[in-house]
């Protein structure tokens, strides 16, 4: 069994510690590096602003009475419960969650997913009339004060609203998406725990609460969170893919929440840090290949394959010395909008490959990047392979 321990040697050398900042009357310019870092924080008054800030748990049960959402960790993904139904006194506990670890949630809290499914998976039941309801929940988003300006559309149309009656949360588990996410509390009080997956991840994956080994004694040690955030009513919290987290209304009332993801910043600098061991996710993050793969490319047209050390070597090698133009052993700016072809200022690019974080991109962090992509990469796909030839 793989174990996660706040001592992981990758993961403290990457953070310097597991502060979780919070901000109030922020900027991007403040938060930047930290999204970039992959750190979780919290702005508490994150949601100003937006057109959802009254959307708590008493305003959709009004607002939306024909919608339906279901309970989290029942047998069924069908939304079965009506949303103008008494359903924030309904109390049910996880099964099993007797044997889940000291501060893990107990209850079962309600979840709403209809802007990003009901299309293609409308066998759930989402009650009357989804497309108008989906439209005013995008047309009602919006990109936060504190985020670069991006499309709130699409934002919109990855809105996932959780509703969390007092001591409901959501069991650690790991998102199946590529960007980051922003959760906006609106009602209420949460505490968030997160932690970055182990160096050798677990096979089985980070499903619902997974890592609290209940079903599965061999992971009874695996959720130890490094990162334990509070998020008010009004506020923001950002999660990181690949980022294990689980969430406990603490409050008394209803916590309602939506959480959304968005496209910029890409969590660069945390993609460069831990994808040795994303990549060997069979799942979620184990996804973002692609991704990543255009920041160690510089977003040109090159492919960096999965390859063993030394044929990846000779491959950076090549890529390196051709986007050093002038051979310097620099990756200067102009150099950077030849590759990518964007005139994009690249601090994604940038914060990706300057491992030793002096705000430049040598030839050797450029090479260093490549091979440390392809080779994971390549060990990722040894495991899927030998995996498929046990079965």
């Amino acid at each position: 069994a793989s174990l996660a321990f706040a001592t992981d040697d990758e993961v403290l050398a990457h953070y310097g510690t597991f502060e979780a900042p919070s901000f109030t009357d922020t900027s991007f310019a403040a938060v930047k590096e930290h999204l970039l870092q992959g750190r979780p924080f919290v702005v508490t008054d994150g949601a100003r602003g937006l057109p959802m800030a009254a959307w708590d748990c008493d305003f959709v049960s009004r607002e939306f009475p024909h919608s339906r959402i279901r309970q989290e960790g029942g047998e069924s993904e069908r939304n079965g419960i009506k949303m103008n139904s008494n359903w924030q006194s309904n109390v049910k506990r996880y099964p099993g969650s007797e044997k889940y670890p000291p501060g893990a949630p107990r209850i079962r809290p309600f979840y709403w997913d209809i802007a990003k499914a009901y299309q293609d998976e409308r066998e759930r039941k989402w009650g009357k009339e989804p497309g108008k309801v989906v439209q005013q929940i995008v047309r009602s988003s919006k990109v936060p004060y504190w985020l670069p300006q991006q499309s709130s559309t699409e934002m919109g149309h990855t809105s996932e609203m959780w509703f969390h009656p007092k001591g409901a949360g959501a069991r650690a588990h790991m998102d199946p998406h590529c960007r980051t996410t922003v959760s906006f509390c609106f009602s209420g009080e949460r505490k968030w725990r997160m932690m970055v997956p182990p160096a050798v991840p677990h096979p089985d994956g980070y499903f619902d609460g997974e890592v609290y080994g209940a079903l599965n004694e061999e992971r009874r040690s695996e959720w130890q969170p490094t990162f334990e955030l509070t998020a008010p009513n009004g506020s923001a919290v950002v999660v990181y893919p690949g980022m294990v987290h689980e969430t406990l209304s603490i409050g008394e009332e209803c916590s309602s929440s939506v959480s959304q993801t968005f496209e910029r910043p890409v969590p660069a600098a945390y993609f460069r840090a831990f994808w040795p061991r994303f990549a060997l996710v069979g799942e979620d993050v184990g996804g973002c290949t692609a991704v990543v793969e255009q920041l160690v490319v510089l977003r040109s047209a090159v492919r960096a394959r999965p390859a063993p050390k030394t044929v990846a070597l000779k491959a950076a090698k090549h890529f390196a010395h051709k986007v050093d133009f002038n051979k310097d052993g620099m990756i200067s700016q102009e150099e950077l909008f030849r590759a990518s072809g964007s005139e994009d200022d690249h601090f994604e690019l940038i914060s990706f490959h300057d491992t030793n974080r002096d705000g430049k991109v040598s030839s050797k962090e450029l090479i260093d990047s490549w091979v440390m992509f392809a080779v994971a990469t390549h060990e990722a796909q040894k495991q899927k392979a030998g995996q498929k030839s046990e079965l």
